[in-house]
């Protein structure tokens, strides 16, 4: 049984606002339920999941080299 998610409960999860959560689900694979006043937008429950690990481990760790030299130049 698929479980569909709400802005209200996504937002809730993330810690964010309902607009900001909105947003996201915008990116995430969504499905539009039309309504009588405005579609509504649901992301299921393994969709959310999955977007969120794809999330979380896109994130690389860049270390900083020091490149060049550290020799100061002369004022002139």
């Amino acid at each position: 049984m698929t479980v569909w998610l709400n802005a209200e409960q996504i937002a809730d999860r993330l810690s964010v606002s309902r607009k900001t959560a909105l947003m996201l689900m915008q990116q995430m694979p969504h499905s539009v339920i039309s309504g009588t006043v405005r579609k509504r937008i649901r992301v299921s429950e393994g969709s959310f999941e999955s977007w969120m690990v794809k999330r979380s481990s896109t994130v690389p760790v860049i270390e900083m080299a020091s490149t060049g030299s550290r020799k100061k130049l002369k004022r002139r």
